[in-house]
């Protein structure tokens, strides 16, 4: 049943990719740049989560726990900028359709890659043949997007 959950919410999200990018992106051309955008788009998440932070259940960390974290897993908004900028960039000029079969054929790929080395202890997944022709399916279906 889990698996159904979190599926139908893995959907659910990947509905929102598009219209976060087609945003970010009529933000970027109104207001002259995606820098700022970006800035915008990455200030509201922030205060929605700071919001929640204060008055919902969770409580933030104390610092001193922070500071025993492993730094690359402090590197996700980093990561999620560059994203949120990428897409704000490359939606107006390639189109929303291409730029999601994209960034799910970018997505995959490393993940493929991620999942067979077992990268911060996910369970190790090996590449094999099934799991090659699934990418391949995956980067034609992308080329076909793309090309027509």
């Amino acid at each position: 049943m889990y698996k159904v959950y979190f599926s139908i919410l893995g959907i659910c999200a990947g509905l929102l990719v598009p219209f976060q990018a087609i945003i970010n992106s009529k933000l970027s051309s109104e207001l002259g740049h995606p820098l700022i955008a970006a800035f915008i788009s990455f200030t509201g998440g922030f205060l929605v989560f700071l919001l929640l932070m204060l008055f919902g259940p969770v409580k933030f960390p104390p610092i001193a726990q922070l500071a025993t974290v492993n730094p690359l897993l402090l590197s996700g908004g980093l990561l999620g900028s560059c994203f949120v900028f990428a897409a704000i960039i490359a939606v107006p000029k390639i189109g929303s359709t291409a730029w999601i079969s994209l960034i799910i054929a970018g997505q995959l790929l490393m993940s493929l890659v991620l999942d067979h080395y077992g990268v911060l202890g996910l369970p190790i997944k090996a590449i094999n043949i099934y799991r090659s022709l699934g990418v391949l399916m995956l980067f034609s279906g992308t080329y076909l997007i793309i090309k027509f």
